[in-house]
């Protein structure tokens, strides 16, 4: 016999072992799983959690454990569908193919006026914008303190620098910016007093449980109705957005029915709560 001969027989029987494929896959304790007939390896989940998790697998609980497998099961079944499409996926990289089966399943080409009319009815308080203010406001201890306050601003003093020397509210010293409200974000005694005050508008005194008050609106903006033609990018956007999720579900399930994915417990190194369905070892022959 050839020096050759014993490394060739070694390489026949380990081959088969090497490729072997479904039920008989799930024999070896480093399949954690099935799709189809393809064995899923303990290793490369562990590179997967390491990745998302930013920890080992023996580090993560059980319950994000069995979620990233299950969003790891789903992620392989996606690309072994999107391997098979026919016609083939376009694209360099696996992303690019997986955009390319779903932007043809969801149909992101054909996508009409009427698509994006029907999207813009559908949601009319989104493209309704209401009234704001951008108010800053000064408290101040008691009424006669914020008189002066009052009249010194009402003289020219800068509002900066009189909220930084005599305001006690906590961003005092940047000013007391409140950044933009609506109506109904202002309590109804301040929204009286304030709403109709033109921008650099000062408020009257206004006293309260926690010390006196004055706001002054640095800005107004009216509310107004998005029209659709301005709407029309967020719209397609929106739309797009909607057909290509609804496109991955069908996708997906089509995919379940073609390919059984099943966990093997036995061979999970954690208790397995996830919603995949299980492989019993008992079924192998």
């Amino acid at each position: 016999m050839s020096r050759l001969a014993p490394i060739l027989l070694s390489i026949l029987m380990v081959a088969p072992a090497c490729a072997r494929k479904g039920p008989a896959a799930a024999q070896s304790a480093t399949v954690i799983a099935l799709i189809g007939d393809e064995p899923v390896r303990e290793d490369d989940f562990a590179t997967y959690v390491r990745a998302s998790a930013g920890a080992p697998l023996v580090e993560v609980s059980p319950q994000v454990a069995s979620s990233l497998l299950d969003q790891y099961l789903e992620e392989r079944l996606l690309q072994k569908a999107v391997d098979a499409a026919d016609p083939k996926a376009a694209g360099e990289t696996a992303a690019e193919r997986r955009r390319d089966v779903l932007s043809r399943a969801a149909r992101l080409d054909a996508i009409t006026d009427a698509d994006l009319k029907a999207e813009y009815e559908r949601q009319p308080e989104r493209w309704r914008h209401p009234s704001l203010v951008r108010l800053s406001q000064m408290i101040l201890p008691s009424r006669e303190a914020a008189e002066g306050v009052r009249r010194r601003l009402l003289s020219g003093a800068d509002w900066a620098t009189v909220s930084k020397e005599s305001s006690r509210a906590p961003n005092a010293a940047s000013g007391g910016g409140l950044g933009w409200l609506e109506r109904s974000d202002l309590p109804g005694e301040f929204e009286k007093a304030v709403w109709g005050l033109p921008a650099g508008g000062l408020s009257a005194v206004l006293p309260a449980s926690h010390g006196v008050h004055l706001f002054r609106v640095e800005e107004r903006a009216d509310g107004r109705v998005v029209p659709f033609e301005e709407a029309r990018p967020a719209l397609h956007l929106a739309v797009a957005e909607r057909k290509s999720s609804e496109a991955l579900a069908t996708y997906l399930a089509g995919a379940r029915r073609r390919w059984v994915v099943a966990v093997i417990e036995e061979h999970l190194p954690f208790p397995y709560v996830g919603g995949a369905a299980r492989f019993s070892l008992d079924s192998v022959p």
